[in-house]
């Protein structure tokens, strides 16, 4: 039953995109001439939209012109649209290590050593009899004992099966483009985007662990729930957070674009749903810090030639450009605040480890979602060969931080495992605390059931989490996080943890014995509960270019040199202990750019070629502090803490080119991201486009953080499973 409503829920995904499909084809049958092949090629947000008119002479009463024109002479539409097929193979034996069935633990024994809450978690348990009377009697009445103690270790393997994908990624996606000309200065621009994809990878479903711990129950049920949503984005307290959009588990349709454009001299006011792209770095993003990224479909993996211009989110926004003068432009903005789409858990591109739920405060942390904008003002200028740009903006970071929540979930603590045996440690807390009497061997007097107080806490005794303290340590390491100080953390910010018997560790050794103990006293798993939150905060900027002159035909010659700067005081970041006490440091990020068209032969067009470096102080590209770098799967039984951090900041080399061929039907492109840390990103690609309306798309991403040295120093590793080749065709009409 299940499988065949997941297939009548792909069909009708792909129903809306023939639909679309078939509606476009009509229209151009009916009076709109075949756009020009480019036209439909995503434009910069940064430039008004530009398509290719219908023919002036076709037909006006076939195709409207005639009735519009009768109440505005200077009426006038342009239609244009692709559809496109898009696969990625995977070229490596893993699927993504954030997702369940990809999760590194899947099938291997583990072996667990509990720790003893009274001597702070060391590595051997004392004799029982030092606690009182009526607990040493729970406790013995429930678990078997031996030589007076607890058995000190046990033996886990991650119950879910490993998984192997053949492709990582297929879509089928439409777009149309409509642009109405009202008058000489008014015009609208819309864009509708449509994809589908029929899912059937070898994925996860939360209802295959339904009878484990009484199977996953906190989470948003449509993202936690089931199988994988693949596009639809939910925060707590809102399903549509992004305006125009609608969006199934296999589908979605949206307007990446959707606005009036009031043009007059040297005015032109954009007020609509759009994207805004700022900048002159490409690949990086320095300036260009108006909109957040959208990684549900391909992540950051897409051909790298067309930067962010699928990726940025669109917003509902006023924008203004002024011409002061013929050198000097002001360009402002006010635009309803979106934040980033990350990929949903267990999708192929997952960034967030599927042991921990997210819950997305962007609609409940105080403010309606539509009181929170951000606005910005860009001066830009060319002088000669020198160019010049300043930005001062304020925003709500759109990329979050993330800090541990509540779980509200009330379960409570197995005293019988999913297999029918005894478990001794959830017996002895269920005892301990019963709802009634307090715990006594807690100073707090606080009482309530395990569930209770479970709920109160960060953690939930379910399946598909955390199995092992190794478990913990090696994802914490995977994401930048410490995993000793985190442990802490979800202890002290959280008081209900005290009557568990939870306790601060002193060092990597107790953190490993208590993180065992409660995963054993859970019957399998705990499932950590993180709130996504964002901070207002203030970007100013700016930037330098000067094209310089040379011997005509020199490498030197007409090459453009890019320097940008961002400054941001008091940038919030996640903390590397998931504390409520989130971090706050200034951060300053900067890029080099130096760009050129060469003519290396008179038999080729020239090549373009472009090569980058940044810097930035604090954090990543994925916005990650860089306190959190270093973390290791194993310490030194004394260590009090797990990640040394990345000193000195984080850098990046750039290089990439486009070559066309003599006849402009071929074109080589490639990019490639160094992170002198060890890791490696490379992205040759091809493409044939042999005549207007067909074009055959193919690239290779090469990814490996493992080059040397620590991989958790680099950001490549974070994606180094997803080696792949991506071939898209496209229908452009």
């Amino acid at each position: 039953m299940e499988k065949n409503t997941a297939r009548v829920r792909v069909y009708s995904s792909f129903g809306i995109l023939v639909l679309l499909v078939g509606t476009a084809v009509y229209a151009q049958d009916e009076g709109a001439s075949s756009s020009t092949p480019e036209s439909t090629v995503e434009t910069s947000a940064d430039s008004t939209p530009t398509t290719t008119s219908a023919n002036a002479d076709s037909d006006s009463t076939s195709s409207g012109r005639g009735f519009f024109r009768g109440l505005m002479p200077e009426f006038d539409f342009t239609f244009s649209g692709f559809i496109r097929p898009e696969t990625a193979l995977s070229t490596r034996n893993a699927d993504d290590p954030d997702n369940e069935r990809g999760n590194v633990y899947d099938g291997v024994a583990i072996t667990r050593h509990p720790g003893d809450p009274l001597t702070g978690y060391g590595s051997a348990l004392p004799a029982l009899n030092a606690l009182p009377a009526p607990v040493l009697n729970t406790i013995l009445a429930a678990s078997p004992g031996v030589n007076g103690q607890i058995p000190l270790t046990n033996t886990v393997t991650r119950p879910i099966a490993p998984s192997n994908n053949v492709f990582n990624y297929h879509i089928l996606r439409a777009e149309l483009e409509l642009g109405m000309k009202f008058t000489s200065d008014l015009s609208l621009t819309a864009r509708l985007r449509a994809i589908g994809d029929p899912g059937d990878y070898s994925d996860f479903n939360a209802g295959s662990v339904a009878g484990l711990q009484g199977g996953i129950q906190g989470g948003l049920p449509e993202i936690y729930g089931g199988a994988p949503n693949l596009f639809q984005y939910h925060v707590q307290g809102d399903k549509h957070p992004n305006p125009l959009e609608i969006a199934g588990p296999n589908y979605m349709v949206y307007f990446p674009a959707l606005f009036l454009d009031y043009n007059h001299g040297p005015l032109d006011v954009r007020l609509g749903n759009q994207q805004i792209a700022w900048g002159q770095a490409i690949f990086f993003r320095v300036l260009d810090v108006p909109d957040g990224l959208d990684l549900r479909r391909h992540s950051i993996l897409d051909y790298a030639s067309e930067e962010f211009s699928d990726k940025r989110v669109p917003a509902p926004a006023l924008r203004v450009n002024y011409q002061i003068n013929d050198d000097i432009i002001a360009d402002g903005y006010v635009q309803k605040f979106q934040p980033t789409v990350l990929g949903n858990p267990n999708t192929t591109y997952n960034l967030v480890p599927d042991q921990f739920t997210i819950q997305d405060m962007y609609h409940t942390d105080g403010d309606d979602k539509w009181n929170k904008l951000s606005y910005g003002l860009r001066l830009r200028g060319t002088f000669g060969q020198f160019g010049a740009q300043l930005i001062a903006v304020r925003r709500y970071n759109p990329d979050g931080v993330f800090r541990w929540t509540a779980t509200n979930v009330n379960k409570n603590l197995p005293s019988v495992n999913s297999d029918g045996s005894v478990n001794e440690l959830g017996a002895a807390e269920n005892g301990l605390n019963n709802g009634v009497t307090p715990n006594p061997l807690d100073p707090t007097g606080e009482i309530g059931t395990t569930g209770q107080l479970l709920a109160q806490s960060a953690f939930e005794a379910s399946p598909g989490g955390v199995y092992s303290a190794d478990e913990w340590f090696h994802y914490a390491a995977r994401v930048r996080l410490d995993g000793i100080r985190g442990l802490n953390k979800g202890i002290t910010d959280f008081p209900s943890t005290g009557p568990l018997l939870a306790m601060p560790a002193a060092n990597f050794a107790a953190a490993h014995n208590e993180l065992d103990t409660f995963f054993t006293a859970a019957g399998g798993s705990l499932r950590g509960h993180v709130a996504r939150e964002y901070f207002q905060e203030t970007n100013l900027g700016g930037g330098v270019s000067y094209i310089t002159e040379g011997e005509p035909g020199s490498i030197l010659d007409q090459l453009i040199i890019n320097l940008e700067a961002t400054y941001t005081p008091g940038r919030v970041f996640t903390s590397p202990d998931l504390g409520k006490d989130f971090l706050k440091q200034d951060n300053l990020v900067a890029a080099l750019v130096m760009e050129k068209y060469q003519r290396f032969s008179q038999s080729f067009p020239a090549t373009y070629m472009v090569l980058q470096y940044m810097h930035r102080t604090k954090d990543d590209l994925l916005g990650r502090s860089l306190q959190g770098y270093g973390g290791r799967d194993t310490y030194s039984d004394d260590a009090t803490t797990a990640t040394p951090g990345l000193k000195g900041g984080s850098n990046y080399v750039v290089f990439a080119f486009q070559q066309p061929f003599p006849n402009l039907v071929w074109r080589a492109d490639f990019a490639m991201l160094f992170d002198p840390q060890g890791g490696i990103l490379m992205q040759p690609a091809v493409r044939w486009k042999p005549n207007g309306s067909y074009t055959v798309e193919a690239f290779y991403n090469y990814l490996n953080g493992r080059l040397y040295g620590n991989p958790n120093n680099n950001v490549i590793s974070t994606f180094d499973y997803a080696n792949e080749v991506t071939v898209r065709f496209s229908y452009q009409f």
